[in-house]
């Protein structure tokens, strides 16, 4: 592998990966991550659909669950980000579980 003066690997590689290629885990990476969002999404959806369809209460009540955690997942609650600063300071996120 070629590497520059300060012993870093050179861009590409030297030629032993094209530009652009991705790695093996990258690319299972990129499988799961379309399985997640196709097949397994759904399902997941046709499941929940079943529960919200049920005439059992609890049933209606694991959906909610369910559906609320799945959602924080999606859209993360903007309460758990508090901006402290000023003009003269820069801004720090905190970000914190007790709400």
């Amino acid at each position: 592998m070629e590497r520059d003066d300060k012993g870093r690997l050179v861009k590409g590689h030297g030629g032993l990966k094209p530009v652009g290629a991705k790695s093996q885990k990258s690319l299972q990476w990129e499988a799961l991550g379309e399985s997640i969002t196709g097949q397994q999404a759904e399902q997941f959806n046709a499941f929940l659909d079943k529960l919200w369809s049920s005439r059992n209460d609890e049933d209606k009540m694991i959906a909610s669950e369910l559906y609320l955690k799945t959602l924080e997942y999606f859209k993360p609650k903007q309460a758990r980000n508090t901006i402290v600063g000023d003009g003269d300071a820069p801004v720090q996120i905190i970000i914190s579980d007790k709400l």
